[in-house]
């Protein structure tokens, strides 16, 4: 008897591990219900690049019960980032992550919506404003604070730095200063405090929520997690925002928004600690990686160097003398613009993912045609291809500051693979309706940042023979990489 049932499970196999014929190709893994949930959430980037050498450009995963299409052609992109949200939707997914990560319920909660309600606080008549605020932020907390002034070397970690000043900046400039006078110096020693005890928490929590976002936390990080978000919502209550000052369009049309979903004064800090990390926790990361291949690249370092020299003598100004730096400034500086792109190209590496609504049929650029399953998830990882495609870059693994440039020092925008120019070529903004709205002063704000570093204090690596760190490829899928270790750096003001 038991071997006639081990004859029939045995005759069950070729059902139980494929799909039909106009589905793509399903590996389901070889333990039951979980699949392949371990390899993908242990390096998301070794595992998909290893199914796509067995499988091709689209397969379909089981990862935990759920089955995960995954598309890596990038001219077949449009076909998902422009679909109608009736048949591929992000909002199931966004509000799984929502509460897994921030505790947060939002009813009628719509991104799209969500999106084009806050984009104009972001750009266009809005972003000088912000980009003037980031610029007096900035200087409160380099500028103007004793400890970082000094003419002798002073020892820190680069990601320590880099995250911790933009986040931190980028609080103040989005949530407000705690009195309105920026140049006043007990007015910055507020804010430098506050700001401090914000990313305190901010990064410590930072580093359970991927674990928390797949359900991995044990009992004792729930519990340092709980403990870490209950102070900061204590810091972003609707009581203690409402006392800012130099609050941003940005904030005060959230929390319109909020109110009109009737969100409760209990959930409204919750869903601004969600957005603190959604606007703020990506560029303190691309900070740390550009420096730290400007710093490894000496070459990358006098290119930048001498383009920011150039545009600041033209101006007749130094940076001290500066009250603010235009848009015009910053947007002079094609050698950083390339800087910038490659290393968010090496760095960036966001999932783009989509719910399937109803059963439907996907066209890819070639013209091949594949079924997709009511309830499966569509999803894409621009990370593998195009930004790590040896197709379409030349040695993909290795930092060239001057890849995205033409030799007549305008933007390279001209790339392929099979013999055909990409749309997409670089996303680590997202794409379509995914593009993200805080792109341009997040750009601007890295741009200050550095330029103000730059101009105002000599850097240097404490250990020149120091290698650059691997990839937290826990963090896969979740916007900017993370360094496994820190890296220490020696600043000190210039002469």
């Amino acid at each position: 008897m038991a071997w006639a049932c081990r004859g029939f499970f045995f005759a069950l196999l070729p059902i139980l591990f494929s799909r039909l014929p106009s589905e793509p190709p399903l590996d389901r893994g070889f333990v039951p219900w979980l699949g392949h949930a371990v390899e993908f959430g242990k390096d998301a980037a070794s595992f998909l690049s290893k199914m796509k050498q067995k499988h091709g450009d689209i397969f379909t995963i089981q990862v935990a019960g759920k089955f995960i299409t995954i598309l890596l052609d990038p001219h077949s992109y449009d076909s998902v980032l422009w679909e109608s949200s009736c048949q591929l939707d992000f909002s199931k997914y966004a509000r799984l992550l929502m509460d897994r990560m921030f505790d947060v319920k939002l009813p009628d909660y719509d991104p799209n919506e969500e999106k084009v309600m806050l984009r104009s606080a972001l750009q266009n008549k809005n972003l000088p404003s912000l980009t003037k605020a980031m610029f007096f932020n900035l200087q409160t907390l380099l500028l103007s604070d004793p400890s970082n002034l000094s003419r002798q070397w002073t020892d820190e970690g680069l990601f320590h730095l880099s995250y911790g000043m933009m986040l931190r900046a980028g609080y103040l400039t989005l949530y407000g200063n705690e009195e309105e006078n920026y140049n006043d110096p007990s007015c910055q020693d507020k804010d430098r405090a506050h700001s401090a005890e914000v990313y305190s928490a901010f990064y410590k929590l930072d580093q359970l929520l991927m674990r928390a976002a797949r359900s991995m936390l044990t009992a004792a990080e729930k519990k340092e997690a709980a403990n870490l978000k209950g102070h900061l919502w204590k810091l972003l209550s609707v009581k203690r925002l409402n006392s800012k000052a130099n609050k941003s369009l940005w904030l005060e049309s959230y929390k319109q928004h909020l109110e009109e979903l009737g969100v409760d004064e209990d959930m409204q800090p919750r869903a601004m600690l969600m957005q603190l990390w959604a606007t703020q926790g990506n560029a303190g990361p691309a900070v740390f990686w550009l420096l730290l291949f400007l710093l490894k690249h000496p070459e990358a370092m006098a290119a930048v160097q001498g383009e920011l020299e150039k545009v600041i003598r033209i101006r007749g100004q130094t940076m001290k003398q500066m009250q603010g730096i235009s848009q015009e400034m910053l947007d002079s500086t094609p050698v950083f613009d390339s800087v910038l792109n490659e290393t968010l190209r090496l760095t960036a590496a966001p999932f783009i993912s989509r719910e399937v609504l109803a059963d439907m049929q996907l066209r890819l650029a070639d013209g091949r045609k594949f079924s997709l399953r009511k309830e499966d998830r569509l999803c894409l990882f621009p990370y593998l291809s195009p930004q790590m495609d040896s197709e379409i870059y030349e040695e993909p693994e290795k930092f060239k500051y001057d890849r995205f440039l033409n030799a007549d020092n305008t933007e390279k925008r001209d790339f392929y693979k099979g013999g055909e120019r990409l749309k997409y070529y670089n996303m680590p903004w997202g794409a379509g309706i995914n593009t993200c709205i805080g792109k341009f002063h997040a750009v601007n704000s890295i741009k200050q940042f550095v330029f103000i570093l730059l101009t105002n204090f000599d850097l240097e690596l404490k250990d020149p023979e120091a290698r650059i760190p691997g990839f937290d490829k826990g963090r896969y899928g979740f916007g900017m990489l993370q360094p496994e270790n820190d890296i220490m750096i020696q600043y000190k003001l210039k002469d």
